[in-house]
């Protein structure tokens, strides 16, 4: 997405921001994280998470640094031609203030190389189709789970009946499916129109987060105290590692959105501090909802919300509360999923024009090489792209994930597995290899370093590299457990 200009009018309060960050961070990942926390054991559990919320900060202050050296660059380059080319003129500090827009996209294709704009293109595809799937299979499986029988049941599985009055042929993982049909026939029409989440719509998906995650919370802590543990989960399974390190990578996502997020803040004055403020809620947050549900509940499910989904309350107000929580992951993602599968269809196309750019005839280089005339629309070479090109790229960015939805339906392990391998991707290599590159930038090109006040606390350029090392060692501990291979 191009850069923005600041525009006043839309701007809105550091508080509001930090608001906007904590929501982006608390999503879908939560629901996986009891799950994960029950599998892998709570002390394991407790450490990972830990490590993982420094990590996610120290590369969320790296995006930041990078926007403000990417404001910096703007403001030369817009210098630069005013005066006509004078590259000599000192670069005052103000110009690294966060005043336009500049998305992770086009940071890269600012400060990194040719390749690696495709690899950090082909990662957040990669990563963004792992959300749609879990996106898609988290919607399905709830409102299946409403619509047949409870799933805390120990004799319900995969193929029993839906409903005893439905036939036999209609098992859950039949209704499952078919649930992933209505689910992508409804978000369909929203991704052709082209559909943005409004002030109002997000204001009311916040509220629902806050509600339901604020009931389960509520439900857990009264059935630990009035049944006391329901399970024990051992202190360390390191079998766990590679399915709880997904999940807490995928649980603290936030990297790409960041530009959009921190850029209409009407102020930025210690930044990184709020910043840390926010991740420090995240996380006291996320243990608050995974040990009170690991201990809860004998077996958690993997979209925690179904544990509270039960046949035997009587009570009107726990039947409201029970499916509520049930269907709150449906409102919520249904909303979310149309942008980002649009998101999606405009990243596979700029990174199908990057692996393999357009080509013309003479007459069409003619006409894309000719001087439009001013105040007419202007002609871009996406005269050969409108054809069945231009119809695939969206059949498979909704397929594709759709497809995996089909065949399973194990969110924690899709979750694991998006945030094992294009998670790493996306929350650490690329703004590691950012913030190294646009460090660089500013020393080679702006002829000064990036002010106190602009520049991550982490300036070592140890820093990124101990991040990576994380990564790395995280991912193949994550791939031993894949293998099964023992410890």
């Amino acid at each position: 997405m191009p850069a923005g200009n600041y525009d006043p009018s839309l701007t809105y309060s550091s508080s509001v921001g930090l608001l906007y960050v904590f929501n982006l961070i608390v999503g879908t990942g939560a629901l996986a994280l009891p799950k994960a926390f029950q599998s892998a054991g709570w002390l394991l559990s407790i450490v990972l998470l830990v490590i993982s919320c420094i990590t996610s900060y120290i590369s969320a202050t790296f995006v930041v640094e990078s926007l403000s050296i990417a404001n910096a660059a703007t403001q030369k380059r817009k210098r630069d031609e005013e005066n006509d080319g004078d590259e000599n003129e000192e670069i005052a500090h103000h110009t690294f203030e966060i005043t336009q827009r500049v998305e992770v996209s086009e940071m890269a294709s600012m400060f990194l190389t040719r390749a690696e704009v495709i690899i950090c293109y082909l990662s957040l595809n990669i990563y963004l189709f792992g959300d749609l799937a879990i996106y898609s299979t988290t919607v399905s499986k709830s409102f299946m789970n409403v619509i047949c029988s409870s799933v805390n049941s120990s004799s319900i599985g995969p193929d029993s009946p839906c409903r005893e009055f439905f036939p036999d042929w209609v098992t859950r993982f039949v209704f499952y499916r078919f649930s992933i049909f209505l689910f992508i026939a409804a978000c369909t029409p929203m991704i052709i129109v082209g559909v943005t989440k409004t002030k109002y719509l997000q204001l009311s998906t916040t509220a629902s987060r806050w509600t339901a995650f604020t009931l389960m919370i509520i439900l857990a802590t009264m059935q630990l105290i009035e049944k006391g543990p329901a399970a024990h989960p051992a202190p360390v399974n390191m079998h766990g590692f590679g399915s709880l390190f997904g999940v807490t990578v995928y649980a603290f996502m936030c990297h790409h959105s960041l530009p959009s997020l921190i850029t209409p803040m009407s102020s930025k004055h210690m930044i990184f501090s709020k910043m840390a403020g926010v991740y420090g809620l995240v996380i006291a947050f996320y243990f608050t909802l995974s040990l009170t549900g690991a201990f809860a509940f004998e077996k958690v499910q993997d979209v925690y919300t179904l544990n509270f989904l039960h046949d035997e309350n009587a009570s009107w107000g726990y039947f409201i509360i029970d499916h509520f929580l049930a269907l709150f992951p449906v409102f919520t993602l249904s909303t979310n999923y149309p942008i980002v599968a649009i998101t999606l269809i405009n990243n596979v196309k700029v990174l199908r024009n990057l692996v393999a750019p357009p080509r013309y005839s003479e007459d069409e280089e003619r006409l894309v090489d000719s001087d439009p005339i001013e105040d007419d629309p202007v002609v871009t070479r996406n005269i050969r792209r409108t054809s069945w090109s231009s119809l695939l790229v969206p059949v498979l960015a909704i397929g594709l994930p759709t497809l995996i939805s089909f065949f399973s339906d194990n969110v924690l392990f899709l979750a694991s597995a998006t945030g094992s391998y294009p998670g790493v991707f996306v929350q650490f290599l690329i703004p590691c290899l950012l913030v190294l590159r646009a460090r660089q930038y500013s020393r080679s090109f702006l002829q000064t370093s990036v002010p106190y006040k602009h520049a991550s606390p982490f300036t070592s350029p140890l820093w990124p590299f101990a991040v990576l090392a994380w990564a790395a060692f995280s991912i193949v501990m994550t791939t031993l457990n894949l293998l099964h291979v023992q410890f």
